[in-house]
C-alpha cells in the first residue's frame, strides 16, 4: 500500500499528547526516522524494525513510546512532528535571503533554484509534505507560521531594497510572496509529485518562470 492510500485511510488522527507536541529525545529520533522511511517507501513496506535502526533505538522502544506502528504513522501528521524537516527545508531560503541583490531576477532565480536543490535531495519529503497536508489542510498553519517568523522579516529588507533601487514595483508585499511562492510551489509539485516521469529542462523552465514574474507575458 503506499503513502498515499495510507493516509488517505487516517481520517482523523487522535489528539497529540504534550509529549507528541513537544517530542524530545528519543521520540525525536523515532520521528525523524519514521519521516524518512514512511516518506521513501510508504507505510505497508515500513517496518517497526527498519524505524528502530535508523533510529538508533531498540524496536520494543517504538512501542513502548507510540503504542503502534499505525499510532506512529498519525504522529507524523503532527505540526511537532513535520517541523522536524523545517531546518533542511528552509535553509536554502535562508541563505538566499542573506545575501544582498541588485536585481529582482537574481533573487527568483536563486530562490529557484535553492528550492529545486532541496526538492532534488528530498523528494520524498516533498511527497510526505503535499500527502499530509491535503489530508489534514490545518498542518499548512506550520508552514505559514515558519514563513511568517523566520523568512518574512528578511524578505521585507530584501524586496524594499529592490524597490528603492527602482528593481521591483510596488504591490502588497502578502500578494508578492503569493505569486513567487505559488508559482514556485506549483512547479515543484508537478516535477515531483504528479509528473515526476514526464521529461523536464529545469533550467528552461526556471528561466521562463522568472522571465515572466520580471516581465509578465505582453508580448516584447
Amino acid at each position: 500500500m503506499s503513502s498515499v492510500s495510507l493516509m488517505a485511510k487516517v481520517e482523523s488522527p487522535r489528539e497529540p499528547s504534550a509529549d507528541a507536541k513537544a517530542p524530545s529525545g528519543t521520540k525525536q529520533r523515532i520521528l525523524r526516522a519514521a519521516l524518512e522511511l514512511f516518506a521513501e517507501r510508504g507505510y505497508a513496506a515500513t517496518s517497526t524494525a527498519a524505524i528502530a535502526k535508523g533510529a538508533g533505538v531498540a524496536e520494543k522502544t517504538i512501542f513502548a513510546n507510540f503504542t503502534t506502528k499505525e499510532r506512529l504513522f498519525e504522529q507524523i501528521l503532527t505540526p511537532a512532528a513535520l517541523e522536524l524537516l523545517m531546518p533542511d527545508a528552509i535553509g536554502g531560503v535562508r541563505e538566499t535571503l542573506a545575501m544582498n541583490w541588485a536585481s529582482t531576477s537574481g533573487l527568483l532565480d536563486a530562490f529557484m533554484h535553492s528550492r529545486l536543490k532541496f526538492v532534488q535531495e528530498h523528494p520524498s519529503k516533498l511527497k510526505l509534505i503535499a500527502h499530509a497536508v491535503m489530508v489534514h489542510p490545518e498542518l499548512a498553519e506550520l508552514f505559514v507560521r515558519v514563513f511568517q517568523e523566520q523568512i518574512e522579516p528578511r524578505m521585507a529588507e530584501v524586496t524594499a531594497e529592490l524597490e528603492r533601487v527602482g528593481e521591483l514595483r510596488r504591490i502588497p508585499r502578502a500578494s508578492l510572496v503569493r505569486i513567487v511562492m505559488s508559482m514556485t510551489a506549483g512547479y515543484m509539485l508537478a516535477r515531483f509529485v504528479f509528473r515526476p516521469h514526464s521529461e523536464w529542462d529545469d533550467e528552461a523552465e526556471m528561466a521562463t518562470m522568472v522571465d515572466v514574474l520580471v516581465n509578465g507575458l505582453k508580448p516584447r
